[in-house]
C-alpha cells in the first residue's frame, strides 16, 4: 500500500522493499507498473480442483496457464515456491469446447478448443476477449498453435480420414486470412507445427512427413519424408534446425532449415525415448515428452550436437509424470502437464498435476498441486 506522502506499508502477502521517501510534502496521487515487470497475483494454494484432464500449457503476463480438457476451463498458476493458485476462468463467454492447445500473443492468449472454435484470453485478469467460430475460419478439431508476427495458424487435424488443414487469422482483427489445404501438402492429420520466421513446418501423422509453407502466401515449398520421420508428434525449431518427435520408432528427426531435404535422425538409449510426443525449445536445447508408460519422461537435447544431457523419468527421481500431455520452459524452469495423478501418491492430483523441474540439470523443483 502507497499512502499520499509517499509512505509504503505491507498488506497481506506482499513484502515491504523500501519507501518512496514519505514526509518530503509531495504527493502520491497515481501509480504505474514499470514497463517489463510482470507480477502476477499471489492467490491460494492448489487443492487438485484446478485441473481437470489438462491438456496444452503456456506463460504469459508471468503466470503459467493450462487448459483444462475435461472441464472445458483454462487455470493460471503463479510459479512461485511453491505454486500458488490465481484463478480458473470458464463459463459461456469463454466458449471453451474441449480446450487443447494454447499459445501466448503479449498480454493475451490463444485457445484452440477441439469442438471447432478458438477463445482469445486477456492475460492480464484472465477475462474474454473473442470466440472465433463458423464456416469461414474451416475449423476442424484444432489441435495446434503457432505464431507468425500478426497471423496466427491454426492446424486443423480434421475429421477421421480427412486430409487436415491449417488456418491463418489475423491477430489484430480476427477475421481469416487463408485455408490452406490440398493434396500437394501431404496433410493427413497434421499434429503440429513450428515457425521459422517466413517458414512454417507442419508435423503429419497420417503421412509420416513434415510439410513446409510460407506463412506470408500459404505457398508450399517442400515435403520432407525419410530421416526416420515416423507418425511424427511433435515439432519445434532452433539454432537452424527443425526437431521433430516420432511417436511411431522412439526417435527424433533433425532437419536443417536451410536444407530440409537432407533430415538426421537420432535413436539410441541416452534419450529414453518412449513414444515421445510434445516439443518445446528454449536456449538452444529441445525438451522432449515421452507420455506414456509406468515411467514417462523429458528429455534435454543440445540443438547443435544432437547430445542429451539428461532425461528424467519417475524411475530416476520423484517426478510422479502420468500421461504427460504438454511442456513450456519459464525462467530457466520448465514446466510439465500430466493429464492425471496415476503415479502420484496425492490425491489431489487425481485429474491432473504440473510439474517444476529446473532446465540445467533437471532436478526437481516441485509437483503442484
Amino acid at each position: 500500500m502507497v499512502a499520499a506522502d509517499g509512505g509504503i506499508f505491507t498488506f497481506g502477502g506482499a513484502h515491504f522493499y523500501g519507501s518512496t521517501g514519505g514526509g518530503s510534502g509531495s504527493r502520491v496521487v497515481a501509480m504505474s507498473r514499470p514497463a517489463g515487470l510482470s507480477l502476477p497475483p499471489v492467490g491460494g494454494p492448489l487443492s487438485g480442483s484446478e485441473f481437470d484432464s489438462p491438456s496444452g500449457v503456456a506463460s504469459a503476463n508471468g503466470s503459467i496457464w493450462v487448459t483444462n480438457q475435461a472441464g472445458n476451463s483454462l487455470t493460471e498458476i503463479a510459479p512461485s515456491v511453491p505454486a500458488r493458485w490465481v484463478g480458473t476462468f470458464s463459463g459461456s463467454a469463454y466458449g471453451f469446447s474441449s480446450p487443447d492447445a494454447v499459445v501466448a500473443d503479449g498480454n493475451y492468449l490463444f485457445v484452440a478448443n477441439a469442438g471447432g472454435s478458438l477463445t482469445e484470453v486477456s492475460a492480464l485478469d484472465g477475462t474474454p476477449v473473442r470466440y472465433l467460430a463458423g464456416p469461414q475460419y474451416a475449423f476442424s478439431d484444432p489441435v495446434a498453435l503457432a505464431l507468425a508476427g500478426s497471423t496466427l495458424l491454426v492446424v486443423n487435424a480434421g475429421p477421421p480420414g480427412g486430409l487436415g488443414s491449417v488456418t491463418e487469422i489475423d491477430t489484430v482483427s480476427g477475421n481469416p486470412v487463408n485455408i490452406i489445404s490440398g493434396p500437394a501438402y501431404s496433410f493427413h492429420d497434421p499434429v503440429a507445427l513450428t515457425v521459422s520466421n517466413d517458414d512454417v513446418f507442419v508435423a503429419d501423422q497420417g503421412s509420416s512427413t513434415v510439410t513446409e509453407l510460407l506463412a506470408s502466401s500459404g505457398n508450399l515449398v517442400t515435403v520432407v519424408s525419410g530421416g526416420g520421420l515416423d507418425v511424427p508428434d511433435g515439432i519445434a525449431n532452433g539454432s537452424g534446425y527443425v526437431w521433430v518427435a516420432n511417436s511411431g520408432n522412439d526417435s527424433a528427426t533433425r532437419i536443417p532449415i536451410s536444407t530440409p531435404t537432407s533430415p538426421q535422425q537420432f535413436s539410441s538409449g541416452s534419450y529414453g525415448f518412449g513414444s515421445p510426443s510434445a516439443v518445446t525449445e528454449a536456449s538452444g536445447y529441445i525438451y522432449v515428452l515421452s507420455p506414456f508408460g509406468s515411467s514417462p519422461m523429458v528429455t534435454k537435447i543440445n540443438e547443435n550436437d544432437g547430445t542429451a544431457p539428461w532425461y528424467m523419468c519417475n524411475t530416476n527421481g520423484p517426478y510422479y509424470f502420468s500421461n504427460l500431455s504438454a511442456l513450456t520452459v519459464y525462467a530457466g524452469e520448465v514446466w510439465v502437464v500430466s493429464r492425471n495423478g496415476a503415479n502420484y501418491p496425492d490425491s489431489r492430483a487425481a485429474t491432473g498435476s504440473l510439474t517444476e523441474l529446473s532446465a540445467g540439470d533437471g532436478s526437481l523443483a516441485q509437483t503442484v498441486p
